[in-house]
């Protein structure tokens, strides 16, 4: 494939994370002039001495010439995390230079097949479940972007490959709205829209603007491109007639003509008038319908990529989804600790609760995005029998405290994530699950998600006699 970046001689990169070097490293082996910026002083780019050795020139710290340097670029790199308003992005874009993603310019280069995921909540489960059925199904597949490895590095690993090799390849890629804020001609052959719910409202003005930034994932695809949209949801379905792609929608509640549905018990794909039964919904070994609707997707996705229904079968048994997903931790005293630390939105969150039966006392609480807590207040009022007991934690849980006062049965303000286990363990009766689903980020405290739901398992650990099986 001829690269539509091949010409550029000057390239900014913004942000250097995982994204940020891994694009500076692309495009400096290819010749390409860099300047790389971020606000993190020298000590905190782990990768400085190996991009000056690629000749990428660095920009850190307070240095304003930054502002200067990209407004002369031929485009700039913007790692997700950076927002477009700041002032070396607005300057660049002002001055007319063209402000992509890293997945944009991966896919200006990228000679396989390309599954966008995206959604407010399930993107990392679907995009790891769909490249297992692909694989299961003996097709060549990476899976990448937001789930882990940035696209642009598994993509440059693939250069090396004959053309007829490299066209075979499926990239199963998880997609932010970040990310697809940064598009320009990224076009998936098949797309996946699982949910729209409000999320990030610390970036964006509201709600639609977010779900904006999702819809970008559709607006390159063309007539012979496929579109699996949750046809449950109606923010998602209401994108559905402006789609150009076919659309392939997925539905737990609705017996469709053409899609994916829950059909007497089994997940079946419907596709001109033929039903094909994947699996019994009850042989599927993740909590939740929330999960059935992320199988149903994935297992269309693959479908439409070659996957056979027994492929997809034999894949969905044997998953067990991922850390801090709904994951079991211990058993201490008769009380279930669950981890679900991914659980960074409210939407997340009401889902997580939906998942278990049992009593459940919730931890809320880390780095307010902009969330609706009230939209918690019926679920988790008394008359629904399902949360014995709220602990609210972090930066956020004086707020949500106060915004949740009178709907749950119990609710305790406790100040660390350890305080809040510890709480929790005091209101928890036998039979009980302690569910860490805390509706927030966890940036006031951690690195990330992953790094709160490990201390969540180290501190619940601590307390058990022994590790269990339960789950």
């Amino acid at each position: 494939m001829t690269s539509q970046a091949v010409g550029w001689k000057r390239v900014g990169v913004m942000g250097l994370g995982l994204s940020g070097c891994a694009s500076a490293r692309f495009l400096a082996r290819r010749g390409v002039q860099v300047t790389a910026a971020d606000s993190k002083e020298r000590s905190g780019i782990a990768e400085a001495a190996e991009l000056e050795s690629l000749g990428v020139r660095l920009v850190l710290g307070a240095d304003a010439g930054r502002e200067q340097v990209f407004a002369q670029c031929e485009a700039v790199v913007a790692s997700p995390g950076v927002p477009p308003g700041v002032p070396a992005l607005a300057g660049a874009a002002a001055a007319g230079v063209p402000v992509l993603a890293e997945v944009e310019l991966a896919f200006r280069w990228l000679r396989g097949v390309l599954i966008g995921i995206t959604g407010s909540n399930g993107k990392s489960t679907v995009t790891e479940l769909t490249g297992r059925i692909l694989r299961q199904a003996g097709l060549p597949t990476r899976v990448c972007g937001n789930i882990g490895t940035p696209l642009i590095e598994v993509v440059e690993q693939d250069q090396a490959l004959a053309v007829a090799e490299a066209s075979r390849v499926h990239y199963v890629v998880e997609l932010s709205s970040f990310q697809l804020e940064g598009i320009r001609t990224l076009a998936p052959r098949v797309a996946v829209l699982l949910n729209l719910s409000p999320d990030h409202q610390d970036r964006y003005a509201s709600p639609g603007d977010y779900f904006a930034a999702k819809a970008r994932l559709f607006m390159n695809q063309r007539g012979d491109d496929i579109a699996i949209i949750n046809w449950d949801d109606p923010p998602s379905l209401r994108l559905a007639e402006r789609l150009a792609a076919r659309l392939f929608p997925f539905s737990l509640s609705h017996d469709l003509e053409d899609g994916a549905v829950l059909c007497e018990g089994n997940l079946v794909l419907r596709r001109l008038g033929r039903d094909e039964s994947i699996l019994p919904a009850s042989e599927v070994p993740l909590r939740g319908r929330h999960n059935l609707e992320n199988v149903l997707a994935a297992a269309a996705a693959a479908a439409h990529c070659g996957a056979s229904a027994q492929a997809a079968a034999q894949a969905i048994r044997s998953f067990r989804g991922l850390s801090h997903r709904l994951e079991f931790v211990a058993d201490v005293s008769g009380v279930a600790y669950y981890n679900d630390s991914k659980a960074t939105n409210v939407g997340a969150t009401l889902r997580a609760v939906e998942a278990f039966h049992e009593p459940l006392v919730l931890l809320l609480g880390g780095y307010d995005k902009g969330g609706e807590f009230e939209e918690l207040r019926g679920p988790l009022s008394a008359g629904s029998g399902r949360v014995r007991a709220v602990i609210t934690f972090g930066q956020a849980g004086e707020d949500i405290a106060a915004r949740l006062q009178g709907a749950a049965p119990g609710l305790v303000r406790a100040g660390s994530l350890a305080d809040a286990v510890k709480a929790a363990a005091t209101c928890a009766r036998g039979g009980d699950v302690v569910l860490l689903a805390p509706a927030c980020a966890s940036f006031d405290a951690y690195s990330g998600y992953a790094e709160r739901g490990e201390d969540f398992r180290r501190i619940v650990q601590a307390m058990a006699p022994s590790r269990g099986g339960r789950g």
